[in-house]
C-alpha cells in the first residue's frame, strides 16, 4: 500500500484539521466521479477505495496520537485502575503510550504482577532499572520481587495480541477484577514483606500490602 498520507496529497506533519478536510474533498471528487462511464468510472471508484483504506490508517494514528496527548506522561490514573482491578482499563492506557521510560515499564510491572506474571513483571522492573540506573524504587522493586518469586509456583506467562498489548488474555474479568490468588511462597513471602518492607510504596499500595 502506498503512504496514506501521500494517497491524500499531504504529509504527516499535517495537523488533523487539515487531514480531515482533504479526505473529504478527495472523498467527495471520487465518489462523483466513480458513477461517470468507461475508464473514467472505474479510476474513480479505485482511487476512492484506495482513499477509504488510507484514511483506516490515519484515523488509526490521530486516535493514538491524541491518546498519547491526553495521557501527558501523568501515571495516577493507571495507578488508581490498578488499585480497583480493573487492569484492563489500566493496560488500554498503557499501551496508548509510544514514549515508554522507567516509570512506564514499572507500571507495567505491577500490572503484570497483578496478574502473577512474575516473569514478565521482572523483566519490566530490570527494563525500567536500565533506564533510570540511580532510581532506588525501581532497585528496591526489583530486589523484593526477585525475592518474593524464589520457590514460587510456576505461573502463566503473558502473551501479547498481534499489537502488542496484553489485554486479550484467556482470563475470566469479572467486571475488570481478575482472579488474586497467588502462588503459596509467594503469599508467605509478601506476608513478611508488611511485617518489614513493602515492595516500594506504589507497588505495595496496589497490591493492599501495607
Amino acid at each position: 500500500m502506498k503512504d496514506p498520507y501521500a494517497i491524500l496529497g499531504l504529509d504527516k506533519t499535517a495537523d488533523p484539521e487539515t487531514l480531515k478536510a482533504k479526505y473529504q474533498e478527495l472523498h467527495d471528487l471520487y465518489g462523483e466521479q466513480r458513477f461517470k462511464s468507461g475508464e473514467e468510472g472505474n479510476e474513480g471508484a479505485r482511487k476512492l477505495q484506495e482513499l477509504e483504506e488510507a484514511w483506516v490508517v490515519i484515523s488509526s494514528n490521530l486516535e493514538r496520537e491524541n491518546k498519547q496527548t491526553s495521557f501527558g506522561g501523568d501515571y495516577s490514573r493507571v495507578d488508581e485502575l490498578i488499585r480497583q482491578g480493573k487492569y484492563n482499563e489500566a493496560q488500554d492506557i498503557l499501551d496508548s503510550v509510544q514514549d515508554r521510560k522507567g516509570e512506564w515499564h514499572y507500571m507495567q510491572a505491577i500490572v503484570f504482577y497483578k496478574r502473577e506474571w512474575l516473569t514478565e513483571a521482572k523483566t519490566q522492573l530490570e527494563m525500567a532499572l536500565r533506564d533510570d540506573p540511580t532510581n532506588t524504587k525501581y532497585r528496591s522493586s526489583l530486589e523484593k520481587l526477585n525475592l518474593s518469586m524464589t520457590g514460587a509456583q510456576p505461573q502463566q506467562q503473558a502473551v501479547p495480541n498481534n499489537n502488542g498489548n496484553y489485554n486479550q488474555q484467556p482470563y475470566n474479568d469479572q467486571g475488570g477484577q481478575y482472579p488474586q490468588q497467588q502462588p503459596q511462597d509467594m503469599a508467605n513471602c509478601l506476608s513478611s514483606c508488611c511485617c518489614a518492607y513493602c515492595l516500594t510504596d506504589c507497588l505495595c499500595n496496589a497490591m493492599r500490602c501495607c
